[in-house]
């Protein structure tokens, strides 16, 4: 990597940071190149250099908010430690979810989060089928999955919001419940002779 990416890369990572510190304190359209800039130390032409303008930067920024959100969650071996770090994550940093919320809307919320939520789905679906001895159905995998995202999707809104007030704790404890209902309900199907 040449010396100039290097240096890009760090200055909009910076950029990014001050970005979210302003966000704790002010909606994204009130927000001026300037204070960006005196926040690290740079010139507004640094700035113009690699942005075009603050929405460039929110949108930069959310790219590299998906590709976090996956990495971070590689590193969980449980899906309760993968939701747990993705609502402690997102509580962390609230003010810019809520920001990506108001000015993309649900979709780009979505966006945002569907592919750490696929990732966490996916991997839960196939430990609870191998739990239960459930065979692989691509097609009823996919429904499952489309459904758990949706709900998943839309208690990260809820909660980000603040209409549900659980901490990640409980509301882990909530959907662990939920997860326990639907494997034994699983499991029941997948007994023969409890079944006639």
């Amino acid at each position: 990597m040449v010396l100039a990416d290097i240096y890009g890369n760090r200055t909009k990572c910076e950029l990014e940071s001050a970005l979210k510190e302003l966000l704790r304190h002010k909606p994204l359209d009130q927000i001026r190149v300037r204070e960006l800039t005196e926040l690290c130390g740079i010139r507004r032409q640094s700035f113009y250099y690699h942005f075009t303008d603050i929405y460039e930067l929110f949108s930069w920024s959310i790219q590299q908010e998906r590709t976090a959100l996956c990495r971070r969650q590689e590193g969980c071996l449980t899906w309760q430690q993968a939701l747990l770090d993705l609502l402690e994550h997102a509580e962390r940093n609230r003010a810019y979810y809520q920001a990506v919320l108001k000015n993309r809307g649900r979709p780009g919320l979505r966006e945002l989060f569907q592919a750490a939520v696929s990732q966490l789905l996916g991997k839960t679906l196939t430990y609870y089928q191998r739990r239960c001895g459930t065979p692989p159905d691509e097609a009823a995998e996919q429904a499952q999955l489309a459904c758990w995202e949706t709900i998943l999707l839309a208690l990260l809104e809820g909660w980000l919001c603040g209409d549900l007030e659980q901490a990640p704790e409980e509301v882990i404890a909530l959907m662990e419940k939920v997860v326990q209902q639907s494997t034994v309900g699983a499991a029941w199907q997948n007994l023969p002779q409890w079944r006639d």
